[in-house]
């Protein structure tokens, strides 16, 4: 009996190449553009890393939020403002390997903080008064107005809107 070597070489050689369709190649031939769902918090992150100053944040308030950098300060790169309602400050963290915003301002002695993600949704809230621990701030309407008003501080200062 003369069987053919060939068809079991193909099939040998099909079940060997099938994995590798499943692999993505889009990295491994240029730089890929990353985008988020907000052309908005692309300009805020391209404004803070253009114009802003690195600087490091205790961690505790950032802990809350789920940003640890085992227990040392984090490395941000923040910018601030200011208008007749006070200073405002946000401050770019990449430390999960994601662009994330958390903005912050003083109300009287308590620091108010908002972890936002670029496409402008509040993650999280902690208000951190001057002589005390860092809480989370758990009346979700007191959060989002004051996340509301601190954002909109910041979308009035982002070039090309």
């Amino acid at each position: 009996m003369a069987f053919s070597v060939l068809p079991r070489r193909a099939l040998l050689g099909a079940a060997l190449l099938l994995p590798l369709g499943g692999c993505q190649t889009s990295g491994l031939f240029g730089k890929s553009k990353i985008t988020t769902l907000s052309p908005r918090g692309d300009r805020l992150v391209r404004l803070i890393q253009n114009t802003g100053k690195d600087n490091m944040m205790a961690p505790e308030a950032p802990a809350l939020m789920g940003i640890t950098n085992e227990g040392r300060d984090i490395p941000v790169r923040q910018l601030a403002g200011e208008n007749d309602s006070g200073r405002y400050v946000v401050s770019l963290v990449n430390i999960r390997k994601v662009h994330e915003f958390i903005f912050h301002r003083k109300q009287g002695d308590v620091l108010i903080l908002h972890l936002g993600d670029t496409a402008f949704t509040r993650l999280q809230s902690v208000r951190y008064p001057r002589t005390g621990k860092p809480s989370v701030i758990t009346d979700v309407a007191v959060a989002d107005a004051d996340f509301q008003q601190q954002l909109a501080f910041w979308l009035d200062r982002i070039p090309g809107r």
